[in-house]
């Protein structure tokens, strides 16, 4: 009777340890993680379009040519420029420009005793002007430029009327043959517009500082080639063109999505 009821008590113990048995974990087994919804969604930052064209390194070659000095000739000014530029326009940004011309005066200053002659002398300029507007299809545009520029000429002084107040006379003499040389520099805003097709019109204003200049012994340019008087720093130009197109459309930039 008492094995019958050990018996018994252990089949209960064995009972109640199989069902609390707990199987192991392997340590190294992956776990899966699920996610925990919320109810705020944090959207991630996008970048901005871009939209505009893209332009050949080799865009085009444009040919201006300043009339202003011209009109203003024609008003009975007595001196001025003509001149001509060549422009390379790269990527429709930069338009590195060469500017060369023939600079002439034959006036008589106001106020002043003498007759300023100035032989046709050749003046150059170099430098570049920046569109602030590369992005667009349209030849119409405002830019800003530099430029350096530089000349060798030949003047003469006539007339010089000197006075004597003890004698009461009066006397004209000449200084001829006066060789010098000049080079300054330019900073310049303009626009330029459209008129027809490749044709195009533009104004720029200049303010210009004079580096340096050659003085001779008994006198001192009053008109430089290229440069103007030293009345004032500003100068202007208003100019005509035509554009050769190298034949190559532009492309435009289209949005992309963002690589994640």
């Amino acid at each position: 009777m008492r094995s019958k009821i050990f018996i018994l008590f252990l089949g209960v113990i064995f009972a109640s340890v199989a069902q609390r048995r707990v199987t192991p974990v392997d340590p190294i087994a992956k776990r899966e993680i699920v996610p925990v919804q919320t109810d705020s969604v944090v959207a991630e930052p996008e970048e901005p379009e871009i939209k505009g064209y893209l332009y050949p390194l080799f865009n085009g070659l444009s040919v201006n040519v300043n009339i202003l000095d011209g009109i203003t000739n024609l008003f009975g000014q007595s001196y001025g420029n003509y001149e001509i530029a060549a422009e390379l326009d790269l990527h429709n940004r930069f338009f590195p420009v060469w500017e060369i011309g023939i600079g002439h005066a034959d006036n008589t200053p106001e106020g002043l005793n003498f007759t300023y002659r100035n032989k046709a002398s050749l003046y150059n300029r170099v430098g570049m002007n920046y569109n602030f507007g590369y992005n667009k299809t349209a030849m119409s545009f405002f830019y800003i430029g530099i430029r350096y520029g530089f000349s060798f000429f030949t003047y003469n002084i006539d007339n010089i009327l000197v006075e004597s107040p003890y004698w009461g006379e009066s006397e004209k003499l000449q200084i001829t043959g006066q060789k010098s040389w000049a080079h300054w520099g330019e900073l310049l805003g303009g626009l330029r517009v459209q008129v027809y097709k490749n044709f195009y019109m533009g104004w720029t204003v200049r303010y210009r500082l004079m580096f340096s200049h050659k003085k001779n012994t008994y006198s001192q340019p009053w008109y430089i080639p290229g440069f103007g008087t030293d009345s004032s720093p500003f100068g202007f130009t208003y100019t005509v063109g035509y554009r050769f197109s190298f034949g190559k459309k532009e492309k435009k930039i289209e949005s992309q999505p963002v690589a994640e």
